[in-house]
């Protein structure tokens, strides 16, 4: 939660937050983090972002 919140600060909330750049920052089982987000989701804590490139993870506006 923290990198999705430092990231949202550092662009403004106009870029959210790679898969890449996450999985370079935390070193865990990909079935762990997405559990993670499934959590933050569901919590309505965080958001996907739809972008032409692909996915990537914000806080909501």
């Amino acid at each position: 939660m923290e990198l999705v919140k430092a990231k949202h600060k550092q662009t403004g909330g106009c870029n959210g937050l790679s898969f890449s750049d996450l999985d370079e920052q935390i070193n865990a089982e990909y079935s762990e983090i997405k559990k993670v987000f499934e959590k933050l989701l569901a919590e309505k804590k965080i958001v996907y972002l739809n972008h032409l490139n692909g996915r990537s993870l914000s806080l909501p506006k």
